[in-house]
């Protein structure tokens, strides 16, 4: 059964998503519409340029077992923001032109551009300049209620790392006139865009990076800082898909480190599991009648 799909963001909880995403695909759901952000909109694009789950499962093995190899610090655009006569600004702390150029070395075309992408796809990013919120679309003229600024005419290279720079730690890529960075600060859980650009269909969504209620003993700064941002762009993309058709998957990652390298196989097998529990209401969703044969 084809299906649209929202693939939150989540840092290295993304992994989680690929877990989600072999639970379904064993259980006979092809996404056949595909919107994310951040990590979810790596998973997506690339998804999109016919690379399969099996195969960037693979590839986030190799990048856990030595981030070293793909992420470097950006030594230059440091001394560049400490002496602005040497150039621009560094605009992150974290260079991930390798991780990157890893992901698009997957994929059978060479310097894709969106309009190389297979399916309907949706990528979410913030303009930090202008003030806009973007998304990177192919396949598709429709978008969701709000004030979007759309891109269809881009390198897939520019979009990938334009969701996925989380401000202040991954470079924020400019082009022209814009200075993009991570979607998750206008829609962290793109559900809107998967039933724009699907024509309305049901959409199911997975959530990797779901808030949860804590002792306040152990939550310090960095805690209080990133938990602040989480809880406003959750009620944000929960109000822009509200009244929307969307069965929301939630795997349980909130014992996990946001950057926590050595949990991956975890992750993948969470968000496993958590498909294969909701695997009969996922059905009833879609197939409310139920006319079509159950698999997997």
């Amino acid at each position: 059964m084809d299906i649209a799909i929202a693939l939150s963001g989540g840092g290295l909880l993304g992994a989680a998503h690929l877990g989600a995403l072999k639970a379904l695909e064993e259980a006979g759901y092809r996404p056949r519409w595909v919107a994310g952000t951040s990590a979810g909109g790596l998973i997506a694009g690339m998804m999109s340029l016919q690379v399969s789950v099996d195969d960037l499962i693979q590839f986030g093995q190799a990048v856990s077992d030595h981030p070293e190899r793909y992420f470097g610090a950006d030594w230059r655009g440091l001394a560049d923001d400490l002496w602005p006569r040497l150039g621009p600004p560094a605009t992150g702390l974290v260079n991930p032109d390798r991780f990157i150029q890893g992901l698009l070395a997957l994929a059978p075309i060479r310097q894709p551009r969106l309009e190389d992408w297979y399916l309907p796809t949706a990528l979410t990013a913030v303009d930090i300049a202008q003030i806009l919120s973007v998304a990177f679309v192919a396949h598709s003229e429709a978008k969701p209620e709000g004030h979007w600024t759309v891109f269809r005419r881009v390198p897939v290279e520019l979009a990938l790392k334009a969701t996925m720079a989380m401000p202040g730690l991954f470079t924020a890529p400019r082009w022209e006139n814009h200075l993009f960075v991570d979607g998750g600060l206008t829609d962290t859980l793109p559900a809107d865009w998967a039933y724009a650009i699907s024509g309305h269909q049901p959409v199911l969504a997975v959530n990797v990076a779901t808030l949860v209620p804590q002792s306040p003993d152990h939550l310090g700064m960095g805690e209080i800082l990133s938990r602040s941002e989480e809880y406003a762009t959750n009620e944000l993309s929960r109000l822009r898909a509200r009244r929307l058709p969307v069965f929301t998957v939630s795997p349980n990652t909130r014992h996990i480190p946001f950057f926590g390298f050595r949990d991956y196989r975890r992750l993948i097998a969470i968000g496993y599991a958590a498909v294969r529990a909701e695997l009969p209401d996922i059905r009833r969703f879609f197939d409310p009648a139920g006319q079509s044969p159950p698999t997997g």
